[in-house]
């Protein structure tokens, strides 16, 4: 499938040989965490991109210039073997293991291609730029068609929920550093070491969302109208937090425009105008009726996300041995609050 939203990429054994030598590099360095390794990055991305077709420069330009939803990387065969466990070790384990360091380092390559810089909030993830995604509860990981019917078991984290469609945090903005907070990554590059289950991370691209809004309504999404909030869970009653009033929609002339949303973590402000209400009801009603585009990710794959002009969740998973690797990317026309340069760690 060839959309205006998407594009793909596929490396040729020749390309693939070539990546893989770049990676293993970087991995044998310790990855995208240690000092120097985003500069050798850059460098092997170049030399990777000599090699690569008129055709597929281009698609790594459009994603760079902010007008591709994702683009797939794929054809990226690993130097290794990597036997699927009956679970997931622990998260220590994996962090230091080969095969997670071969794949973060990709993942900073891939970025790098497209002129991306990865990099770490300092409130997220204890400042590492490489995060796994996965059920690390030690509960029982593949479902049988055989077991009894019975209650429900305790939702397991990453498996017992779905994830609505969102934008990842934060939501202040999103090119630009403001009200003492760094900006929404520009992108976000995921794989997955593991994925026995096929389960697919799904992209709803938002620029046909925003066409079909009126201009009013495309208006009102641009005023601080829309108040985030966090729910604390377990409670008979939540109890809910809402922060100061924001917007969900703005125009940069560098990157055009920006979408900052989460279904159920955005509610309208009491003060907001009816315009705004409006205009909040029937983005809700078109993200609702939207249908997402499934892409499964394996080792061999890796699904670079713009985090302004896509949504990106899941349904809820039946295998919690699925693993991902994600790590974050800012673009050239990003202004975050730099904490330290190399590895780029920023305020949250």
């Amino acid at each position: 499938m060839q959309d205006s939203e998407f594009a793909y990429l596929s490396f040729e054994p020749k390309q693939a040989q070539a990546l893989v030598a770049a990676c293993q590099a970087l991995a044998n360095l310790g990855g995208p965490q240690t000092p120097g390794v985003a500069q050798l990055a850059r460098t092997w991305a170049q030399r990777l991109e000599r090699q690569l077709h008129p055709s597929q420069r281009n698609v790594l330009k459009r994603f760079a210039q902010g007008r591709l939803a994702a683009l797939m990387y794929s054809q990226m065969p690993c130097p290794f073997s990597d036997p699927l466990p009956s679970r997931l070790p622990e998260l220590s384990t994996l962090e230091r293991s080969t095969r997670c360091l071969y794949l973060a380092s990709r993942n900073q390559l891939l970025l790098e291609m497209v002129r991306y810089r990865a990099f770490a909030f300092d409130s997220d993830n204890d400042g590492k730029q490489v995060r796994l995604i996965g059920n690390f509860t030690g509960q029982a990981n593949v479902p049988s068609r055989h077991q009894d019917t019975g209650p429900a078991p305790r939702a397991a984290a990453h498996t017992g929920v779905s994830l609505d469609p969102h934008t990842d945090a934060p939501y202040q903005c999103s090119v630009v550093a403001c009200q003492g907070s760094s900006p929404a990554p520009s992108a976000l590059i995921i794989t997955a070491r593991w994925n026995p289950a096929d389960e697919p991370t799904h992209i709803i691209p938002l620029r046909g969302i925003i066409e079909q809004l009126s201009s009013v309504h495309t208006l009102a999404l641009t005023s601080a109208s829309f108040e985030l909030t966090t729910r604390h869970h377990g409670q008979t009653q939540q109890d809910v937090e809402a922060r100061a009033a924001t917007s969900l929609l703005q125009f940069d002339p560098d990157g055009g425009f920006a979408m900052r949303y989460n279904a159920s973590r955005f509610s309208l402000s009491k003060y907001a105008s009816k315009a705004a209400a409006q205009a909040f009801e029937a983005l809700q009603t078109l993200v609702s009726e939207a249908l997402p585009i499934p892409f499964v990710l394996h080792a061999d794959t890796a699904l670079l996300v713009n985090n302004s002009r896509a949504l990106h969740g899941r349904n809820t998973l039946q295998d919690g041995r699925r693993l991902l690797v994600r790590l974050f990317g800012y673009s050239a026309f990003a202004k975050p609050l730099v904490i330290n340069e190399d590895p780029l760690l920023v305020r949250g």
